[in-house]
């Protein structure tokens, strides 16, 4: 299933990045400019204001074929048929998450080393979230891995990886010789006032780096 799916820009929203903002036409600017997936995640925010969000959303993502997952909200997922869930260490277990979900739903799972990497490889997940790869300011409790970890791990599972933390146009590079399928970022894109500008600049740093490794 998650063969269906383009993730190579894969958008992650955060609470700090949408104080004055509107979260759903911002989020369709960045669609605009070449975000490939949507992670909608926010922990500030009460339920039926998220649900409302991911209703105009899911609308969205679907005209523009672009893939919605959702953070942690199994219920939320379910409720507005997003594409899929994405877990993390201290939440729902993914085997749990797939009796709940309907069979065409995916679920992704963050790691943040090697030794969870390996855990992770005997649960039923369809692609994994590895990082922090480099420092960040986005996520106060990350834990950084460094680009050496985020290559052996695309070596020793089959399982897709994304990765994230950190990346911007200036290391995007380098991340992607590690043959991920996809980057998460943040800041890359939603720090920015224009941000369909910069996730059009931030798609064609892609193509240019993915180009210069053929």
């Amino acid at each position: 299933m998650f063969k269906d799916f383009n993730f190579s820009i894969y958008l992650v929203t955060d609470d700090a990045f949408f104080v004055d903002r509107d979260v759903v036409r911002t989020l369709e600017q960045a669609i605009e400019g070449g975000v490939t997936a949507i992670q909608y995640r926010f922990k500030n925010k009460p339920s039926r204001k998220m649900y409302e969000e991911l209703l105009v959303l899911r609308d969205i993502t679907k005209q523009n074929k672009v893939a919605l997952i959702v953070n942690d909200r199994v219920d939320l997922a379910i409720a507005v048929k997003a594409d899929g869930v994405h877990v993390g260490q201290e939440d729902l277990p993914p085997d749990v998450c797939k009796k709940i979900i309907p069979e065409d739903m995916i679920v992704g799972y963050s790691v943040n080393n090697l030794e969870q990497l390996k855990d992770a490889m005997t649960m039923p997940i369809d692609y994994i979230g590895f990082g922090s790869v480099f420092h960040t300011q986005t996520k106060k409790d990350y834990k950084y891995v460094g680009l050496e970890a985020l290559c052996k791990a695309t070596n020793i599972t089959s399982i897709p990886i994304i990765a994230i933390g950190g990346i911007t146009h200036y290391n995007l590079k380098d991340v992607l010789k590690c043959k991920v399928k996809g980057v998460a970022v943040v800041s890359a894109i939603l720090g920015f006032e224009d941000v369909k500008r910069a996730a059009s600049d931030f798609k064609q740093m892609y193509k240019e780096s993915l180009s210069m490794q053929i």
